[in-house]
Order: C-alpha cells, then sequence, then structure tokens
C-alpha cells in the first residue's frame, strides 16, 4: 500500500490500526563520487520501499529526498536542510501520523549525515507512545556478505545502483581518486575518517579536500558490478522483510504524560 494514493477516508482506517508499519524512505541530494548520481541516497531506499510495499499491514509513504550534508556542498547539485531543518521535518512528520493513530514507523535510511536527526524524532515519538526504527541499508550488506563493503559514493552505492537504474550510471565519468595528504603517518581512510597506528581519528575537512571525487571509504566505484548489486538488494530485501515480522511484535510504550 502506499499512502500517497490513498484518500483520506482510505488513510484514516489504516492509520488507526496499531499493527500498520509506515515505511518511511529517507536520504539526501548529494554527490555520490565520480558516477554515483544525486539521487544515490533516497533511491536506494524508495527501492527497498517498493519492495516491501506488498506486506500485509504495510503502508509506504512518499520518499523524503533531503537531508543533512553540509560536507557535500562544495559538490554542484548538493542540497543540505541544515540539522535543525532535519529535526523539525522529521518531527513533524512523524507526529503527523502518529495523531492519527499510527504507531510503528520503520524508517529507510540513506544517508549517514541524517542519522542524528532521526533519532532525535524517534525518541520524540517514543515518548509520545510510538516506536520507530530505522534501518541503515549500507551497515546492513556488509554484516549479511563481508565481501558488500560501505563506503561513501564507493563500489557499493554504485553496484545498488547498477541494479535498480543502471541508466544511471555513466561509465565515461568513471575516474579515480586523488586522496588530499594529511601526514605521513595519518591516513585518510574515509571522508572525514584517517588511521594512525592502527586508530581512527577524525579529522574534519571539506569532503572536496579529503577526496577529488567525493567517493571515498570502501572500494573503489570501479570494481562495482550489477551482480553485486542485484545479489545485495534482494539479499538486504529478504532481511527487511523478516525485521518487519518482528518489529510488529514490540511492545509499544506507555508515553509519557505530559
Amino acid at each position: 500500500m502506499y499512502l500517497a494514493q490513498m484518500c483520506w477516508k482510505e488513510a484514516e482506517s489504516v492509520l488507526r490500526d496499531p499493527q500498520t508499519i509506515i515505511v518511511l524512505p529517507v536520504g539526501s541530494t548529494e554527490q555520490h563520487g565520480c558516477v554515483g548520481p544525486l539521487g544515490t541516497d533516497w533511491m536506494i531506499p524508495e527501492e527497498f520501499a517498493r519492495r516491501l510495499s506488498d506486506l500485509p499491514g504495510v503502508v509506504v509513504a512518499p520518499t523524503v529526498c533531503y537531508g543533512v550534508a553540509p560536507h557535500h556542498t562544495s559538490f554542484p547539485g548538493t542540497v543540505d536542510i541544515g540539522l535543525e531543518t532535519m529535526i523539525v521535518l522529521m518531527e513533524k512528520i512523524l507526529t503527523s501520523w502518529f495523531d492519527h493513530g499510527a504507531r510503528r514507523f520503520l524508517i529507510l535510511n540513506g544517508h549517514g549525515g541524517n542519522d542524528p536527526a532521526l533519532d532525535r524524532a524517534g525518541l520524540s515519538v517514543y515518548r509520545r507512545g510510538g516506536l520507530v526504527s530505522i534501518i541503515n541499508w549500507w551497515t546492513v550488506a556488509p554484516q549479511l556478505n563481508p565481501a558488500w563493503v560501505t563506503g561513501h559514493g564507493d563500489a557499493q552505492e554504485v553496484a545498488a545502483m547498477m541494479a535498480i537504474h543502471p541508466d544511471f550510471i555513466k561509465p565515461g565519468y568513471m575516474s579515480d581518486n586523488e586522496i588530499g595528504r594529511l601526514t605521513d603517518e595519518v591516513i585518510p581512510v574515509h571522508l572525514n575518517a584517517a588511521r594512525f597506528q592502527g586508530a581512527t581519528v577524525r579529522v574534519i575537512r571539506d569532503v572536496r579536500d579529503t577526496v577529488s571525487t567525493g567517493g571515498f571509504g570502501g572500494l573503489k566505484a570501479q570494481e562495482a558490478t550489477p551482480q553485486w548489486g542485484t545479489e545485495m538488494m534482494d539479499a538486504v530485501s529478504d532481511w527487511m522483510k523478516a525485521y518487519i515480522g518482528q518489529f510488529r511484535l514490540m511492545t509499544l510504550p506507555q508515553g509519557q504524560s505530559k
């Protein structure tokens, strides 16, 4: 079921059922390395949501396409709505459905920068008597198969896009990363992460100064294949379907009196 396709009478009936699960894809519009499309972070969660849409008691909500992305704004096309705006947006969205009876919300998140805002909104709903669960698909994938290494705008995300929107991947733009140096002993390993004597430290820089393409942290984008993407999307989808059954079994909180 899709919320956007319902009239308000249909929505009224569905939202009143405490066993209904609202599935909300959330992402960002931002750079994704040398070939990843700007919509990568919301297109992938949206595809996962589509695969869940036929499950009983699942309602897929319209996708949130913008997020918290200040570290990517040096790359054209990126939109950053800021942490504070994202917190307000997510709280408003979730509490609107809560006020009409919905109690279970499953957020399919495609962008790590959204995490603090999603956590904040989820806690707000919890204190009212609802339950929010957040799935960051890119962290689930390598736990299901260590070969599906995660990063940003890297082979993992490119492989996923090859599987669901192959026409959006344009090989002519494929290029190697040029890594911005820190010191001989402090080696960048991700967007703002570096390794020093076996441990990780964060060094905050504009992503464009860290890596030329903006894609970094996992395997090179050149290693992505459609087969990898298809197998990964299918496996994570199956895992999500199994998890939804468990999410519905979780006891709802009492809610705190105001």
